[in-house]
């Protein structure tokens, strides 16, 4: 929880792109849920990100430090203690590492995509799985999916939301 606003993180794990440059290539089942997030609800992503994907929604927001920094379409703010002068309701953060560090001790779920490239050794964010609960996981080969919830928070959220319940 962040200012009384649940925290979602949405993350692939990819290796730093080198196992797709630029992401050209999606996971179908990743980009589904983005396209839903941005369409719905109020997401926020880092420069970088926004700069790769140009992910834009109605709600969206881009937190970069740089204050001359704007782009048509999609608002900015420069610190994530001003997320609640701009937003309502539940946070998708939508990032990688240097976004998940600056949200980390506010996260009440995850949606992690992992390219099986190496073997899961890509690095990436530390967490203690001891104070995580599984929701959700399978593996499809090149990619694997997980849907994490803090324990801390299992009983305050509940299940899984519509929102996140795919069929493949």
């Amino acid at each position: 929880m962040f200012n009384g606003q649940k925290i979602v993180f949405v993350s692939i794990v990819d290796n730093k792109s080198t196992m797709m440059p630029n992401f050209k290539t999606r996971i179908w089942h990743h980009q589904k849920l983005v396209n839903r997030l941005l369409r719905n609800s109020v997401c926020v992503m880092g420069r970088r990100t926004f700069d790769i994907t140009h992910w834009k929604g109605k709600k969206s927001l881009v937190l970069t430090k740089n204050k001359k920094w704007t782009r048509f379409g999609i608002g900015t703010i420069h610190h994530i203690d001003d997320l609640h002068l701009f937003t309502e309701g539940t946070i998708h953060v939508l990032g990688g590492i240097s976004l998940f560090k600056q949200f980390q001790d506010y996260v009440d779920e995850m949606h992690l995509y992992v390219l099986n490239e190496r073997e899961g050794r890509e690095p990436w964010i530390k967490i203690n799985m001891n104070d995580w609960k599984p929701e959700n996981y399978f593996n499809r080969g090149l990619w694997s999916y997980a849907h994490l919830i803090h324990r801390k928070n299992h009983d305050i959220f509940g299940m899984n939301e519509d929102l996140f319940d795919f069929k493949l």
